[in-house]
């Protein structure tokens, strides 16, 4: 079984680092999973959002994209499942063999 990366972004101004992690994780053959939460949902309004789509699996607060007034803003890639609850981050920690913060 595959190692496991999980990365929260909480920030907005650090997501050329998460793309970056993101690729070279992938390039190791390692799951990438990652959860954006507070200011980190404006990242999914970024021109170069869809590239982290190509090497994980991503999933969207749904309250902080609400909070931030994203509210009915379609995402290229996502669907309603992608839209998840702080349960689903815990849950993702658990799981991950390695977990980054930003």
């Amino acid at each position: 079984m595959a190692e496991r990366l999980g990365i929260c972004v909480s920030t907005r101004d650090k997501f050329h680092h998460v793309i970056g992690i993101a690729k070279a994780a992938h390039a190791q053959n390692k799951k990438v999973e990652i959860f954006f939460t507070g200011e980190g949902v404006h990242c999914t309004q970024a021109d170069n959002f869809a590239q982290i789509l190509q090497v994980a699996k991503v999933a969207i607060c749904e309250v902080s994209y609400i909070a931030n007034e994203y509210k009915g803003i379609e995402l290229t890639g996502l669907g309603d499942k992608d839209f998840m609850t702080q349960a689903r981050h815990a849950e993702m920690v658990d799981e991950c063999d390695s977990y980054i913060i930003f």
